[in-house]
């Protein structure tokens, strides 16, 4: 992780244990690499609400309007500056930190309807639910679709040896729903595995634990039904094949030429 990723991490670890002093510093030092960071800027904005300097807050957020004038974060607050509504954000709702190999953007399967994609809010707290084939993602006790098969599969056998995930919406509309998942805790036995691989041949490649994880018969083969999964599966039949052929290959006598 490089100094910038890790300097967003810390601020916003800082914000979620109620440091708005520890948060506004470190949101400087990222604005000091980066004076054009939106997220720097709307977190700083949102640590000088709480520290009730409404004014440098303003500031922030009217400089992420300058850069970007879409933005919503930057908008709500201001509108809550004005109502006098300073209350204490949510920012592991608010910011999709990317870590390789512990978050993952999913886009989900077998959507709930449109009435209830249509109430579903950037930042809204999930859970994940595991069934008989998927894992089903839930909302206040809302059911809003299931993620892909594959990624099924892989989260059941890690949750399964006690890993530990947060879930909130990504983005959302009336055809389509995205979620943002992290891993909040890996177990003991799930120490050298990552919850999500960097590619798809990391799947097959990237350690022989994972692979001896991935191929546990602990849960029912034909959860997995991907293309990717029938090529990961192919492949690893082929490579077990040529081991056996070597296995059975006669042994050259010493004295043959």
């Amino acid at each position: 992780m490089n100094k910038l990723s890790t300097l967003q991490l810390l601020a916003v670890n800082a914000a979620k244990g109620g440091d708005w002093q520890k948060a506004s510093l470190i949101n400087e030092e990222i604005l000091g690499i980066n004076p054009n960071d939106i997220g720097a800027l709307n977190r700083l904005g949102l640590s000088y609400m709480q520290l009730d300097k409404s004014t440098k807050a303003k500031q922030c957020f009217n400089k992420v309007l300058e850069l970007d004038s879409s933005n919503s974060i930057a908008k709500k607050n201001l509108e809550k500056i004005k109502n006098k509504l300073c209350t204490t954000p949510n920012f592991s709702q608010e910011n999709f930190i990317e870590e390789p190999g512990k978050t993952k953007i999913v886009e989900l399967h077998r959507l709930a309807g449109k009435e209830i994609l249509n109430r579903l809010n950037p930042g809204q707290t999930c859970e994940l639910k595991i069934k008989n084939r998927y894992i089903s993602v839930e909302t206040d006790g809302k059911y809003i679709g299931t993620l892909p098969e594959d990624l099924s599969f892989r989260l059941t056998k890690l949750i399964n040896r006690k890993n530990r995930y947060e879930c909130f919406v990504h983005s959302s509309s009336t055809k389509s729903c995205s979620i943002y998942i992290k891993e909040v805790e890996r177990s003991a036995q799930n120490a050298n595995i990552h919850s999500f691989p960097l590619n798809k041949s990391l799947l097959t490649t990237i350690n022989d634990i994972d692979e001896k994880f991935l191929l546990e018969d602990n849960i029912p083969m034909e959860i997995v039904h991907t293309d990717m999964d029938l090529e990961d599966s192919d492949d690893f039949s082929e490579r077990a094949n040529r081991n056996l052929e070597d296995d059975d290959a006669p042994v050259a006598d010493d004295d043959e030429d």
